[in-house]
């Protein structure tokens, strides 16, 4: 159902996104066949079966896109600026997107899963994700604080119980976030993408295992004050994981693998429970796991449990570190973890 409303959408998005800059299009000198390149930072390679692929997109003034070709040159991790050469299949063109275009795409057109998009003017274009992938606004620098917490099992074992093998996105200080709430807060996105939180044990490194705690929107204002698709999990021990619990935010618990054998889930990196988030490196003095918010294509809302990986898109992440589960964590922004753009003619 969400790809189909998607679809309704691509016309209209596309049609506005020509129209807004449309304003500049007299005062522009680039010409049909100009020679330009596309500057990319903070992109990478996707799987293609899985994923899909990059292609970028020319357009007019009447709303019309036409494909300049597919970003098949990029890096496997990020590293390096890459570069996309392409000559102007139109004069005076209005704007160029990024888009993703999912497995199976077969129609002509872009994807309502526009990655960036912007104007062009006399020299080149900017790209950014800002209004393509978020509503409008940039992402929030200050997001706020989450917590270590449990609740599946404390009628069973009391509280505290394993407090720091939960992860939710809220803090028990509300005083800690500085808009106010309990809640964390996120700028919304357009439909066609969803955020989904990850715990990462051994962020950065080659033996880094990902672990998702599930996929979540944030509500008119900004706040997650909803759960997340996976509920409190199936490593929580609830065995109605997705509507047990108390909590409203987003998060999950990983304490035990009684359900989640049963159901066939298999904890990534073979780690034994319950997960001990807390838990420090002795050797090196560092966290042992890492909380991260990733932004992802809405069409992976349909997928197995824990049979995806981290899209490229990672504004959000936090060491989460020593201490009691009671301190807030605060969630730090990193702009270089959004992709961006420029085009400039050749030189």
């Amino acid at each position: 159902m969400i790809l189909v409303s998607l679809k309704r959408l691509r016309v209209g998005r596309l049609l506005l996104l020509a129209g807004t800059m449309s304003a500049c299009a007299e005062s522009r000198s680039l010409t049909l066949g100009a020679s330009m390149e596309l500057h990319l930072d903070g992109m990478a390679a996707v799987d293609g079966a899985a994923v899909g692929h990059f292609e970028v997109w020319v357009h007019s003034e009447d709303g019309a896109a036409i494909s300049v070709g597919q970003l098949t040159d990029l890096p496997d991790t990020r590293g390096p600026e890459s570069v996309f050469a392409f000559d102007l299949p139109l004069a005076a063109p209005t704007s160029i997107s990024v888009t993703l275009e999912p497995p199976g795409d077969q129609d002509s057109g872009p994807s309502p899963y526009v990655l960036m998009a912007g104007p062009f003017d006399n020299d080149g274009a900017t790209l950014s994700v800002d209004g393509q992938v978020t509503e409008g606004p940039p992402f929030e620098p200050e997001p706020g604080s989450h917590s270590l917490f449990t609740t599946s099992n404390n009628v069973r074992l009391g509280y505290p119980s394993f407090e720091e093998s939960g992860i939710w996105m809220f803090t028990m200080r509300p005083r800690a976030n500085k808009h106010g709430t309990r809640e964390v807060r996120l700028t919304v996105l357009q439909p066609s993408w969803v955020y989904e939180g990850w715990i990462v044990r051994n962020y950065g490194t080659p033996e880094a295992v990902w672990i998702s705690f599930g996929k979540y929107r944030p509500d008119f204002f900004g706040l997650l004050t909803s759960r997340d698709d996976t509920g409190s999990g199936p490593f929580s021990g609830d065995e109605d994981y997705l509507n047990a619990g108390v909590e409203d935010v987003p998060g999950d618990e990983f304490t035990t693998d009684e359900v989640a054998e049963q159901l066939g889930f298999q904890l990534p990196g073979d780690l034994e429970l319950p997960l001990l988030l807390n838990a420090m490196d002795e050797s090196t003095g560092r966290a042992v796991w890492t909380h991260v918010i990733t932004v992802e294509p809405a069409f992976e809302e349909d997928e197995p449990l824990y049979a995806n990986q981290p899209f490229l898109i990672r504004p959000y992440r936090n060491a989460i570190g020593a201490g009691g589960p009671e301190q807030p964590r605060l969630i730090e922004h990193f702009e270089d973890q959004v992709p961006r753009a420029v085009v400039r003619r050749a030189q």
